[in-house]
Formats: structure tokens, sequence, C-alpha cells
């Protein structure tokens, strides 16, 4: 221990030499100036979805370093705003749960700390490459990666035997056919619900339509390109399947969570969910089609063979830590092997490590890990831009409004494009 306190305190001193700069902007002076003495306890900001999995690796953690961990948990939902209030206000936490669409805000803004210099390579290199790419940000690591996410096509594999199909549709066109067939010999109500409703999950699922569709939110250079043909396309199809009666035209009231309710009740074939969904449906405490759940690749068209939104979560050290090398060492225990084996196993939170894909014992067990894992090559974050949030809630109407037939979709792109000038970075 006199050889860590030691180490900790040299840095301290070269941090001191050359650490010299704007502290407001620069928040690599802090992890590396300010790192203190051996703390009695760290605190992690987190959500309440995994609290038992954070209160694990705490135990695991403590009987490693003598330090308790303090878990300061709220719903997703609020889980931003205590971050971003405990920041501002110079609150005592040194780690918070980051969300894919959070990472541009908590880099530009200072949030977090930059984490390449603490992520050695043997790691990196474990690490399911867009998982870690996702958590950077203008060359930054603003959070190591620990749970993977994105969205799939989860469908009732009883249904689609009953209809004469071996496997579940490879197109969205294929997906259409389907559930038309399906209606007509009576075999369910509708063929899909979607997250249809001005929330969230709507900008989620567009994600996964623009990207099938052969759109996207943004160029490269980070300037928006909402209104193309591709995005076009995506909000037409959703639009004409409620129209023509094969998708559940209710679906403008569900948010993405609530399309899964129709699925679990044998409503509907199919439904775009998240990775959860697979363990939630299956289990007859929650579904009626419990056992008939399988999960594939999202859909593609002929532009593209498959895509879905990024999803999954991490965690930062706040730049106002004033232990930011032992929040580390509590965030370098997530990307342990066995704990996250014990991660999916009892959270159903998927792995970020590549090798647990291939983990035999984990694959006998859980032969679904294989069929989520190639979804991952295509995956597409919502636009990464610093106020992310506030162009989400500005967005959400525009696009309700078209899907709903409020407004035209021409109208709603370019109304969406409009308003998303001004959020570039």
């Amino acid at each position: 221990m006199k050889r860590l306190i030691a180490a900790v305190l040299c840095m301290t001193m070269v941090a001191a030499i050359t650490g010299c700069g704007n502290s407001e902007n620069e928040s690599d002076g802090v992890s590396k100036t300010e790192t203190g003495d051996k703390p009695e306890s760290i605190s992690v900001i987190c959500t309440t979805d995994e609290e038992g999995l954070y209160e694990y690796v705490g135990e695991k953690y403590e009987e490693m370093y003598g330090i308790k961990v303090n878990l300061i948990c709220q719903s997703y939902d609020n889980t931003h705003e205590k971050i971003t209030t405990t920041w501002t206000g110079g609150g005592d936490a040194d780690v918070c749960y980051v969300d894919v669409p959070w990472v541009a805000e908590f880099e530009s803004k200072g949030v977090t700390i930059d984490l390449s210099q603490y992520l050695d390579e043997d790691v990196k290199s474990k690490l399911i490459e867009n998982s870690l790419n996702q958590m950077s940000y203008n060359g930054k690591t603003v959070a190591v990666p620990f749970a993977n996410g994105g969205k799939w096509m989860y469908y009732n594999k009883q249904m689609l035997e009953d209809a004469g199909y071996s496997e579940p549709p490879k197109t969205w066109d294929e997906l259409k056919a389907m559930s038309q067939e399906m209606i007509e010999k009576g075999i369910c109500k509708y063929g899909i619900a979607w997250g249809a409703s001005q929330a969230e999950g709507l900008i989620c699922d567009l994600t996964t339509m623009i990207y099938s569709f052969g759109g996207t939110w943004q160029n490269e250079d980070g300037t928006f390109n909402i209104n193309n043909e591709g995005s076009k396309d995506a909000l037409k199809f959703i639009y004409d399947s409620m129209q023509d009666g094969w998708a559940d035209p209710a679906s403008i009231t569900y948010t993405d969570r609530d399309c899964l309710d129709p699925f679990m009740a044998g409503d509907t074939a199919f439904v775009m969910n998240w990775a959860y969904v697979y363990g939630y449906a299956n289990d007859p405490a929650n579904s009626t089609v419990a056992g008939n759940v399988d999960v594939c690749l999202m859909p593609g068209t002929e532009k593209v063979e498959s895509a879905s939104v990024a999803g999954g979560g991490g965690f930062g050290i706040l730049s106002t830590s004033k232990y930011p090398e032992y929040a580390y060492k509590y965030i370098e225990l997530f990307t342990e092997e066995d704990i996250q084996k014990y991660a999916y196993e009892n959270y159903n939170v998927l792995p970020t490590i590549d090798q647990l894909y291939q983990d035999d014992e984990l694959v006998d067990e859980h032969e679904e890990i294989t069929k989520f894992y190639p979804q991952f090559a295509s995956t597409h974050p919502r636009p990464q831009i610093a106020d992310y949030s506030e162009w989400s809630n500005k967005v959400q109407p525009i696009f309700s409004a078209a899907l709903s037939g409020v407004t035209s979709i021409d109208e709603a792109l370019s109304q969406a494009e409009e308003v998303s000038e001004s959020f570039e970075n």
C-alpha cells in the first residue's frame, strides 16, 4: 500500500509541474493533479436498472482496496440530470454512468475526464471495437463500456411456423409480406407495433429505420443531413404500415416499451426492442408467448443488409472527482470476464468483451448470445452533439406528428433539418 500511495504522490508532483492550462476546459488537469490520498469511500452515480450489479462489484472493490462504494441510484430518466447537477455544483461524486447519447455532451462540456491515460492496450484489445468507439468523442475516451446494447428484431417463432415460414425476414419488405399473410390467415392481429409516440424511443427506432433505408442523421463532418431520401423512405414505410393496416395503428400512442405489450399478448408477430426482451418475453410471469420468442438481425433493404441503433452504457469519471485513480479501479473491474458473465447471467447485460461471445460455457447456457453478436457490426449512434437531449426533445414532436398524419413527411423532414442546424457542433 505504501508503494501505491508513493506512486500516486509521484504522479501528482509530475502533473503539478506539467499540467498548467485552463482547468475549466481541460479536465485532464483534474485527473492528474487532484488524485489525493486514499479515500475512505468513492461515490458512483448510476441507474436503478442494474443496482444489484453495481453493489456486487462494489463489494469486490472494497475487498480489494478497503474502500467503500456509495451508490447514488435513481431511475434512468433522472440520472442525466443528477450527473450534470452534481458536476455543476462540484458535488462529491467520482464515477458516473454514461449512456451513448451523453458521450459528446460530457466530453464537450468537460463533465468527465479523458480515460485514455488509464485504459491500457490489454483492456482495449479485448473490448468490441464498436462498443469502445461509441464511448469516445473528439479522440477522447469518455467512458469504458461494460454494457453492450442495440435493438434487435424479435419474432414469434410459433406464428411463423404456423404460417409455413422456416426463418425470420431478412428485409423489411419480407417482414411486410409475412405480416400480411399471417393476418389473412388469422394467426396474428397485426404484424408489428411501433414505438411511434413522442418519446426518446422514437428517435432510437428512427435511427434503426433511417440507416436501414440508406439514410443518415449526420455527415462525417458532424453537420446534419436529415432531409434525405433514406429518411423519407423510412418514415413513409412506418406511416404506410399503419395506414395499410398491417401494423398496429395504436403505435402512435406507444413508447418503445409499450409496443412490447401486444407482442407478449400474442397480438403481433414481430417487435423491435432492446436486449432485455429475450429473457423478459420468454418468462411466463410476463408473457403469454413465453417459449416462442426468438431473436434475429434487424431486417434490411436493397441498400443496407441490416442496421440498428447503438445502445449500452459505460462508466466515466467526473472531472470534479478528487480520486480519479481509485475511481478508475472500480470501472476497471467491469472489464473482467467473470464480472461481465455474472452481469449477463443475472441482469441480461450483454458483454462488451468480444471473447465472451465465443465462451463455451456461456454459449452452452445462453445460445441466444450468438444471435445478438452479429448486430454489433451494424449499429449506429443517435446524433453526436453536445446538447443531444435538448435536440431530441425538439424533434420528437416533429416526427411524431408526421407519423400521426398531422403533418406531411416532407414537411417534417424539412422542419427537423432546420431545427437541427442550430445544434451543430
